[in-house]
């Protein structure tokens, strides 16, 4: 979940085991209105592939044009040396049940080494904690901290702990703030699932003026693990939800377990080409970009894997575009259901939570892996293999697998009309 200041956004959540059920609902309170949003500008000649971000679009998925979006310093750098500082919290109705080092253990160095891997090295996340439990002013009663939870209460939160460790902690020269807050604050993950991550205004400014605007709030035992971790912080990187946050039984219909972005518990758990290219964890050269009309021939590697050619995008205005890629089941993606080539549209003009990417279904009559989800398991089988083709009208675009090479490696043709 992600909460931006002036950009209301909400949170469903299902279990990933038992019958479809509501475990959290969330939403901020704005801060101001919300600006109209104005046409997406064109991607540079040069990268006619690098879709450009939406103004007014909660997290677009397009590249940022700082002169237009002025993103400025709203996202954490996702490339090179990131420094988290993590602090642990408890309250006097909450007092935490084991050592801040446990607790921390949770989720370190785990969420270190998904990023080395997931990033092929290119982020070097560091984190360094305050090993103590920070206990907070008042109960955790008294905040409000519940299902839609909004940008008052987060504000006071982030206040109280500057009051009672400001003090005694330099905030100065971090990227993002991880608050691990005692498990026992609140509702149990399985009933209601509140973490967040709140970008785009600063909550509270500590003496040395640091400001607490790109904060990740972990609380209960998620059901994911270290990955809600990671999927937190993802939008402190500027990633958008990819489950429909007003419907999330449509996540079926949308990105499935593909991205941790979708469904952090899944068993796809790395992130797509797409968001690693917006990272700058793949460079122009490893993608494909097809503006042609005719058909063409591509050789990709797995995404898992370090090197190579990593995606396929077609283009098809301003704000769509299609994206091809591998997927094997090994490194961040070990658990994989199944292999072969994903197919997904991108759109830069449609809202976190609201359904920016939708991967296309290669057997949309059958799931699979079901035992890893109670629901959510349909697009678990979304690859497409050797043999298999795939195509959208309306996009012109038509791609076929045409097989593997010696080295693993996957083959396809993609037609544009």
């Amino acid at each position: 979940m992600t909460a931006r200041a002036g950009l209301p956004r909400s949170l469903l959540r299902v279990a990933a085991a038992g019958t479809l059920g509501l475990l959290a609902v969330g939403s901020t309170v704005s801060t101001g209105p919300r600006a109209a949003s104005p046409s997406a500008s064109p991607p540079p000649a040069g990268r006619p592939c690098a879709l450009r971000a939406v103004p007014g679009v909660a997290m677009s998925e397009g590249f940022p044009d700082h002169t237009l979006n002025g993103h400025g310093d709203e996202f954490a750098p996702s490339t090179g040396q990131v420094r988290a500082l993590t602090l642990l919290i408890d309250f006097p109705d909450a007092k935490a049940p084991y050592s801040a080092r446990e607790r921390y253990g949770e989720f370190f160095p785990a969420v270190r080494q998904w990023y080395a891997r997931a990033s092929y090295g290119r982020l070097d996340y560091r984190s360094t904690p305050v090993l103590r439990w920070i206990r907070m002013p008042r109960p955790f009663s008294a905040y409000g901290i519940g299902r839609g939870y909004g940008w008052d209460a987060h504000t006071a939160m982030m206040r109280d702990l500057l009051g009672v460790a400001d003090a005694g902690i330099d905030f100065r020269g971090y990227d993002l703030v991880n608050i691990l807050v005692t498990p026992n604050a609140g509702p149990p993950a399985e009933e209601s699932v509140l973490s967040v991550t709140w970008t785009g205004a600063s909550a509270a400014t500590t003496d040395e003026g640091a400001r607490l605007d790109k904060v990740s709030l972990i609380y209960g035992h998620d059901q994911s693990g270290f990955r809600v971790l990671t999927h937190e912080n993802g939008h402190a990187f500027g990633l958008p939800d990819l489950y429909a946050a007003d419907d999330f039984p449509r996540t079926d219909a949308l990105a499935g377990q593909w991205d941790s972005m979708s469904l952090d518990w899944g068993m796809q758990g790395d992130l797509l080409a797409w968001h690693k290219w917006r990272l700058g964890w793949l460079t122009d050269r490893q993608i494909a970009c097809d503006t042609g009309r005719g058909g063409r021939t591509y050789t990709l590697r797995p995404l898992e894997t370090p090197g190579g050619r990593k995606a396929v995008v077609v283009p098809y205005d301003a704000t769509r575009a299609y994206v091809l890629e591998a997927r094997e089941a090994l490194g961040d993606d070990r658990d994989a259901c199944r292999t072969g080539v994903l197919a997904y549209r991108v759109r830069t003009d449609v809202d976190s939570g609201q359904g920016p990417v939708t991967v296309l279904d290669a057997h949309p009559r059958t799931s699979a892996c079901d035992f890893s989800s109670g629901a959510f398991n349909s697009l678990n089988d979304a690859p497409f293999g050797v043999g298999e083709s795939g195509a959208d009208r309306a996009a012109g675009l038509s791609f076929t697998v045409l097989g593997r090479t010696a080295a693993g490696d996957w083959r396809i043709h993609v037609t544009r009309r």
